[in-house]
């Protein structure tokens, strides 16, 4: 999905004055003010997404400014506390030939307050002066080395391992991403009831260059997103996504594995 900016002289209710919001790699954005935002007709105040400083690396939600284009991040109602509303860039959906397919709306874009950044940290730091967080590390102690701290609760509607003594594992389908980038966007899953770790490996096949490996994957948790070993140029490259299993009563013990065959396609 490719948003387009829509020039703020057409967008009603913009004001002469220009606010510029530059990202990561100096692009200058033209936004409205939240002020400005709400006088639009309310047919185009609709968030399609949200925009940050850094790309997030989506293939699939996208904005054109020229000849620029840069990832953007799924609207959630909710920012992240640390973060502020800076304003909102209207926008218009376009099809492959980037002429528009859809009516107008915008995009909220966000950056983070420095002010409530601090804030978490100040919390830690007096949970930590008062023995909290010290028992929390204690606690650790017992957990099984090398989980992978980008693993969260994942659960899919009627893949659940109903037998304790077999291993379910789920498929892969074709994963996208874009050129010169090592962000993909793709579940990575362990079937809740497994007996096992999951472990992901994605090889390439003629070379057998290993682009990806997760840490251990609990039963019921999966891997949403995560970066590649390198950029890959354009094109369609054959890769090997292998699952390997260990125990989960000590975290050591291999069990069997699982390969699936896919492409990665990067466009």
């Amino acid at each position: 999905m490719e948003y387009r900016t829509v020039k703020l002289s057409e967008a009603k209710g913009a004001s002469n004055k220009r606010r510029q919001f530059t990202d990561k790699k100096g692009h200058i954005w033209m936004y409205l003010t939240r002020k400005e935002y709400l006088e639009l007709p309310s047919q185009e105040r609709r968030i399609c997404a949200d925009m940050r400083k850094k790309d997030s690396g989506s293939a699939n939600l996208l904005l054109r400014d020229g000849n620029t284009r840069w990832g953007l991040y799924q609207y959630r109602p909710s920012k992240k506390f640390s973060e502020k509303l800076v304003g909102y860039i209207p926008v218009v959906l376009v099809d492959n030939t980037g002429n528009a397919a859809g009516k107008a709306s915008c995009i909220r874009v966000l950056e983070r307050s420095f002010l409530k950044a601090y804030i978490v940290p100040l919390l830690l730091l007096l949970l930590l002066l008062g023995g909290i967080l010290g028992g929390l590390w204690y606690l650790r102690e017992d957990e099984i080395p090398g989980l992978d701290e980008a693993a969260i609760a994942y659960h899919v509607e009627g893949l659940k391992n109903e037998n304790p003594e077999q291993i379910l594992m789920p498929g892969i389908t074709g994963i996208t991403m874009r050129a010169g980038n090592t962000h993909i966007e793709q579940v990575l899953y362990n079937p809740e009831g497994n007996p096992c770790y999951f472990k992901y490996r994605i090889i390439m096949q003629d070379t057998e260059e290993v682009l990806y490996e997760s840490g251990l994957i609990e039963p019921g948790m999966a891997v949403m997103e995560f970066d590649l070993n390198r950029p890959l140029d354009p094109g369609v490259y054959n890769v090997t996504v292998l699952a390997e299993t260990t125990s989960v009563e000590d975290g050591k013990s291999k069990m069997n594995q699982g390969a699936a065959n896919t492409t990665i396609t990067v466009e």
